[in-house]
């Protein structure tokens, strides 16, 4: 009998590993999989652009491409020392805003949206809330944002209202001074790219009780409306937990079924998988990114999440492609400079393989 249960078990641990190596790439059309290409050492050709033969090489197809980034905080908690933070460091570059988003402004330029979550807000009030963690930068940091390419930010988070609503506020203040879009708490954002318009909607979500599943299904439902493009992003889960619990993906896959065309999440502060739910998106967690929170992460794994969607002529998804590239929260590894980088070669392959396990591997999904 021993003999025969070890036999099974060597069995599906080698199921398990076939499952792992097919990776992430949907039509809405076949919902095809592709392998992932490990050994590529472009970021262009890690996830190729053009992989679904079924959409024409056309002018009639748009193609728009959405990237999106973790935490970010832009500051520090005045309660620890000011050696080694992120104010101290932006003063050591010589108050250059765009030091922080330098490694990947590249990525983004080429992108239609980029969204990030702003974990803390840009104030000058001294009004701290009384908690263990506090966070805030200068109201000018909201210039690091425009530096970065970044074109809209998350404010439902457990850190906006650090400062209370005076600090709230300061934050969507510097913000529109800068040009920069953002959602959440009672904000929605809309733009228009290429002809498309495309919705985001932000929310924390540590529960999935009825009255949060009415707000999400009629805030989906009125911006559905206007939008070719529905994004959701959630501040949700649990800090340091690899995988994402019951909420996160009762959550994610509600959305989905309400209309969004991609769900993102963050608070973590790791990396979590990602779910193909109905020939979509969840990305249960990408990480820190630009994190001030942290002089020295033990896991400065990250990433960028690429969403590619194409659109025919009536502004109808036909095809939704990911790219996924990863990356390190500082370009250091013994400390955080605040500096996320693109990572290549065996770093770059172990991240995407990370990411693969966290995805397959998932508990809740096995059950």
């Amino acid at each position: 009998m021993r003999g025969k249960g070890f036999a099974v078990k060597l069995l599906f641990f080698f199921l398990v590993i076939g499952i792992v190596m097919v990776f992430f790439s949907v039509s809405t059309d076949e919902g095809a999989s592709k392998e992932v290409v490990l050994k590529s050492e472009k970021i262009e050709e890690l996830f190729p652009a053009k992989e679904n033969k079924n959409v024409e090489e056309t002018s009639k197809y748009v193609e728009i491409v959405l990237s999106a980034v973790g935490d970010c905080t832009l500051g520090s908690d005045e309660k620890y020392s000011k050696y080694g933070s992120f104010d101290e460091e932006l003063k050591k570059q010589n108050y250059d805003y765009s030091y922080f988003f330098r490694e990947v402004k590249p990525v983004f330029e080429k992108s239609d949206l980029v969204i990030a979550n702003l974990e803390g807000p840009l104030t000058t009030s001294t009004e701290r809330a009384d908690k263990e963690f506090a966070f805030k930068g200068d109201p000018s940091y909201a210039k690091i944002l425009k530096e970065g390419k970044i074109d809209a930010v998350n404010l439902a988070n457990n850190h906006s209202f650090d400062y209370g609503k005076r600090g709230f506020y300061d934050t969507v203040k510097a913000l529109k001074e800068e040009g920069i879009g953002f959602f959440g708490y009672g904000y929605s954002y809309i733009t228009e790219v290429k002809g498309v318009k495309i919705g985001v909607l932000g929310y924390t979500g540590y529960d999935d009780t009825a009255a949060t599943k009415q707000m999400i299904k009629k805030d989906i439902e009125k911006m559905r409306q206007s939008v070719d493009i529905l994004v959701m992003s959630f501040h949700w889960g649990e800090e340091n937990k690899y995988y994402p619990n019951k909420v996160q993906m009762n959550l994610g896959r509600f959305s989905i079924d309400e209309g969004a065309d991609v769900v993102i999440g963050h608070h973590p502060h790791v990396l979590q998988g990602i779910e193909i739910y109905k020939g979509k998106y969840i990305a249960y967690s990408l990480g820190n990114f630009v994190f001030g929170g942290n002089k020295n992460p033990k896991d400065k794994d990250s990433m960028i999440f690429q969403q590619i969607f194409v659109l025919d002529e009536n502004k109808k998804i036909v095809e939704i492609k990911l790219r996924i590239i990863p990356v390190s929260i500082s370009s250091e590894k013994d400390r955080n400079d605040y500096k996320p980088k693109i990572l290549a070669g065996e770093e770059r392959d172990r991240v995407l393989r990370k990411i693969q396990n966290l995805s397959y591997l998932n508990p809740l999904s096995l059950q």
